[in-house]
């Protein structure tokens, strides 16, 4: 890498953990890409503006123990997306404090997420949360215990907030479908 390089921060999704990122982290290293990784794996009891709260102040810490007060790359999985957007966009948008060159989302559930509304569906939702049992959510999941699921469905509080607060102007999007289960080529 030439020059001053990027940061980049690191938001990993719902369900998962900082480790997701050991590939890229690989590579951001190899490049000499300074990075930092925001976990909120422990605080999935939280709702979704709580944790985008933790968020800003974990840029904010990597700012002041760094120094650095450039722009900032943010490369997001899943809702992390939505965490991001949701500092970046609602609780951030009329200051412009955080500046942000790219936000790079992978797989994001940008209109909030089909499976959350799946989980509630009277019909399919328990045969959903049965498949995905010990594989994706844990034994005797209950999505409607299960704050950040409740943020994240189509037409919640946090999903019409994010509607409404719309993209920035300053900030360049990169969204990444990460499946195509159809095998749709013009997908």
């Amino acid at each position: 890498m030439i020059g001053n390089p990027v940061p980049v921060v690191l938001v990993h999704g719902w369900n998962s953990h900082p480790g997701v990122w050991n590939q890229l982290v690989s590579r951001l290293e190899a490049a000499h890409i300074p990075y930092s990784r925001f976990s909120h794996e422990d605080m999935a009891d939280r709702p979704l503006p709580s944790i985008a709260g933790a968020l800003r102040d974990h840029i904010r810490e990597y700012r002041d123990e760094t120094g650095y007060d450039g722009a900032t790359d943010i490369i997001c999985h899943s809702l992390g997306t939505c965490i991001t957007r949701y500092f970046l966009e609602v609780m951030d948008r009329a200051e412009h404090r955080e500046h942000v060159r790219q936000l790079i989302g992978l797989g994001p559930p940008n209109n909030g997420s089909a499976l959350a509304e799946l989980f509630h569906d009277p019909e399919q939702g328990a045969t959903i949360i049965n498949r995905l049992t010990g594989v994706f959510v844990p034994e005797g999941y209950d999505p409607k215990a299960d704050t950040i699921v409740q943020d994240v469905r189509p037409g919640s509080r946090v999903m019409d907030e994010l509607r409404t607060a719309g993209i920035r102007q300053d900030i360049l999007y990169r969204i990444i479908v990460t499946t195509n289960p159809k095998g749709i080529i013009s997908f």
